[in-house]
């Protein structure tokens, strides 16, 4: 096989992007936009040592599940990959994502225990309650908020996000409307030099909004944009960041300062009332959030009598969300800021019983275990490359009743299981859907102690 061969391809199952993949001779070929079931007449475009990419000449055979996507800048946007799959298809494939990862990650039987179907989202648009946009020059010479095209650097114009709460569409209109008003410029990465970088809006269930200008210089037109914007009725706060590292991966500086109104929003999970400041981690579905955690509560099946360690704690969404049933929650995480609204938010719900620290879990919880700290219950809830092997080892050795273990990557979830399942028993699994019409599945785990 080489560059630009040409044949017809059946594909076997998704990938975790959301492409589909397909066998020629067990080489895997990976095809955008393709779904399980259809048969596409392909191109290679890249060959590599154990994969290939190809893209879909023509669709042979048509899946039943492939739909038109809603949004117009569907194809040209990438911020969602499977938006012309069925919903309620789409929830079956993640379901099976997690399978396919236990199959090859693991030695377990996927059948020993229960994996529940998907749980769907209340809510498949307008689900988002945070947005973090690139600002860029669009073909009318005006300020427009972008996406970063797939597989390219270049900024395609977005001008209505179908899963973005629509109060963020509508605020960022008037926000880009005052700031073509005000001539204001677009960040331009290849010269390191413009004002707007990006525009991040947080909104909770209230409509409320919290607004934070990531900016690629300083400019005095800064706080009169800002000025201006707090003048929007649903605007409650406004803040300015500065990022002027052309490298930076990450749309935030290091320089945050608050400008104008409240510094938080308050959202709500269940009677759990939480700080939004423009930095914290928190839920990006919150509806689905308040299931996740709901789920959380349900499997510890706790009695009030069990020290509860919440690793990776954030704000405490997980960890506040249990302090009613438990003797104590011990949270642990290595973002400053989340620790400070996490102990704020122990103390505006008057909750006694919880506590947070600010450091790295592996290093920290190690230490706690080893200095004879007893847990009955953790909640590990890590990014997508999962637990590292300090604290895996960790809670190899620690005997802990039940690991309830809260996952973005299925592939890492089944790794770090694997190597506990010598001492620990995965009793269920249930995948949720908090991210509608991409690829992404959360998912929480229940280990028991052998």
């Amino acid at each position: 096989m080489k560059e630009n061969d040409e044949f017809i391809l059946d594909i076997k199952r998704l990938g975790i992007n959301g492409e589909g993949i397909g066998f020629y001779n067990r080489l895997a070929i990976f095809v955008d936009d393709a779904i399980p079931g259809e048969g596409h007449n392909v191109k290679i475009t890249k060959l590599e040592n154990k994969m290939a990419y190809a893209k879909s000449l023509e669709i042979k055979h048509r899946s039943e599940f492939r739909i038109e996507p809603v949004c117009k800048h569907y194809y040209e946007c990438g911020g969602c990959q499977v938006m012309h799959i069925d919903y309620d298809k789409m929830l079956e494939f993640k379901r099976d994502s997690i399978i396919e990862a236990l199959q090859r990650y693991t030695k377990l039987n996927p059948k020993s225990f229960e994996i529940k179907p998907t749980l769907k989202s209340e809510d498949i648009l307008g689900y988002r309650n945070r947005s973090i946009l690139p600002i860029g020059v669009g073909l009318d010479g005006k300020l427009h908020t972008c996406m970063i095209k797939p597989n390219t650097n270049y900024l395609t114009t977005i001008e209505d996000c179908k899963v973005h709460n629509p109060l963020i569409n509508e605020i960022n209109d008037k926000i880009l409307a005052i700031a073509n008003k005000m001539k204001l410029t677009a960040y331009i990465h290849k010269y390191n030099r413009g004002i707007l970088r990006y525009i991040s809006i947080r909104v909770n269930r209230l409509n409320e909004a919290l607004v934070t200008l990531i900016c690629g210089e300083k400019n005095n037109k800064i706080k009169e944009l800002a000025e201006e914007i707090f003048k929007i009725d649903e605007v409650k706060g406004v803040y300015e960041n500065f990022n002027m590292d052309k490298k930076s991966i990450n749309p935030f500086g290091d320089e945050t300062n608050h400008l104008f109104g409240e510094k938080y929003i308050i959202e709500k999970l269940g009677n759990i009332e939480y700080k939004i400041y423009p930095t914290t981690f928190f839920q990006l579905n919150t509806k689905q959030a308040e299931v996740l955690v709901e789920n959380v509560k349900k499997i510890a099946k706790l009695s009030g009598k069990e020290e509860v360690l919440d690793a990776y704690c954030g704000v405490g969404a997980i960890g506040l969300y249990l302090a009613k049933n438990s003797k104590n929650i011990t949270g642990i995480e290595n973002n400053k800021e989340a620790i400070i609204a996490a102990n704020d938010n122990a103390k505006l719900n008057n909750i006694n019983n919880a506590k947070f620290f600010e450091g790295d879990a592996s290093l920290i919880i190690t230490k706690m275990i080893n200095d004879g700290n007893q847990f009955d219950v953790v909640v590990v809830d890590p990014p997508r490359t999962g637990l590292d092997n300090k604290l895996l080892n960790t809670l190899h050795d620690s005997n802990i009743k039940k690991i309830i273990y809260v996952s973005c990557n299925p592939a890492t979830l089944a790794k770090n299981i694997d190597k506990l399942s010598d001492k620990y028993q995965v009793k269920q699994i249930i995948p949720l859907d908090l991210f509608p019409f991409t690829s992404h599945v959360e998912t929480v785990c229940m280990l028991s102690l052998k």
